[in-house]
């Protein structure tokens, strides 16, 4: 087999993976994305650990937000329309989203109105360490569900490593639409499958320059 691995799916179909790397980072003070780990920044990071999994994968990021500088090997499309790949990393989109100030809410909703299948992946770049199994069991949960999002021992949703079905774009335009910017009411309008961490398992998040420095000299540890 010569180390291929294998596509993550959702009841036997191809997913899209939709990386969130937008947002203004105040308390990072810092444009995460693109922050350095070993040599490559934090988005690349994060590419190199999914891309082997998913046969499409978005880039979601604020309107405006790279102005110009935004990598070579990825194509821009607008704002709810299918990306190009020729000339680029086939498979890897960039999509900015609709609307300024939304959150990640409204990555998500332009991420999901641009991908091409029906479930998807949506991954914050401010998570370095991607659980891959985490993702297939989420895949699996998220078969007869809308969403499958995991819940930590404590109570807290992950809704930033989740999966979404494309079919959930309506009820999100819905909470924007009456001011929202929490993904939390959207799981009481759709079906959601909720999956506990256990104790021993958490998703590290890279929210301030400490979580950044302690990041970094763990990878230097290894």
């Amino acid at each position: 087999m010569g180390g291929m691995k294998r596509k993550i799916r959702c009841g036997g179909k191809p997913m899209t993976a939709i990386v969130l790397a937008g947002g203004r980072s105040t308390r990072m003070k810092a444009d995460k994305a693109g922050l350095l780990v070993g040599g490559r920044t934090l988005l690349e990071h994060v590419l190199a650990q999914i891309e082997p999994y998913f046969d499409e994968i978005i880039i979601s990021i604020s309107k405006g937000q790279w102005r110009g500088r935004r990598p070579a090997r990825l194509k821009k499309s607008g704002p709810g329309r299918k990306g190009d790949p020729q000339g680029g990393c086939s498979g890897l989109m960039l999509i900015e989203d609709e609307v300024l100030g939304q959150g990640p809410i409204g990555g998500i909703l332009a991420g999901l109105k641009a991908a091409k299948h029906g479930a998807c992946a949506v991954i914050a770049c401010d998570i370095p360490d991607i659980d891959i199994a985490l993702l297939r069991s989420l895949a699996r949960a998220a078969r007869d569900f809308d969403i499958a999002v995991p819940v930590g021992p404590s109570g807290l949703y992950e809704p930033l490593f989740a999966i979404y079905k494309r079919s959930v774009a309506g009820a999100i335009e819905a909470l924007l639409a009456r001011g929202e910017r929490s993904l939390l009411p959207l799981y009481g309008a759709c079906r959601t499958a909720l999956m506990p961490l256990g104790e021993n398992l958490r998703l590290r998040n890279l929210n301030t320059r400490a979580d950044y420095e302690s990041f970094i000299r763990s990878v230097k540890g290894e």
